[in-house]
């Protein structure tokens, strides 16, 4: 089983429209208002495959690492201070917290602007 989790503003939106339309999958979506950003709590401990789209990941951590030592594969964009990334061959983490992007510019960039439209 598969997550998608996001932020549910503009910029969490754009960001996992962009990937599901480069990568199209079955997923079960977690999101949540403005500003409730500890959504990974929400995903099941046994999943396979989580992707984490602008939410911070210092404010997931402890469910992120418990995530990860499960062994559930992690992809994790976003743009917010992200405190020391967790060592794990299971997270691809792509953070990027320059003051002029979004994470929907980092997955743009990503997809190489395939999806900017």
């Amino acid at each position: 089983m598969a997550f998608d989790v996001f932020n549910g503003d503009a910029d969490g939106l754009t960001a996992l429209v962009q990937w599901r339309l480069a990568y199209p999958q079955n997923t079960t979506l977690i999101t949540g208002v403005k500003r409730d950003i500890a959504l990974l709590q929400h995903v099941p401990v046994e999943t396979e495959q989580v992707n984490v789209f602008d939410i911070s990941m210092a404010k997931n951590r402890p469910a992120l690492e418990a995530l990860l030592q499960a062994g559930a594969s992690v992809f994790y964009a976003d743009h917010h201070d992200s405190g020391p990334l967790p060592t794990s061959p299971l997270l691809d983490a792509h953070i990027h917290t320059a003051s002029n992007t979004c994470t929907a510019l980092n997955i743009d960039a990503l997809l190489g602007g395939q999806y900017r439209h």
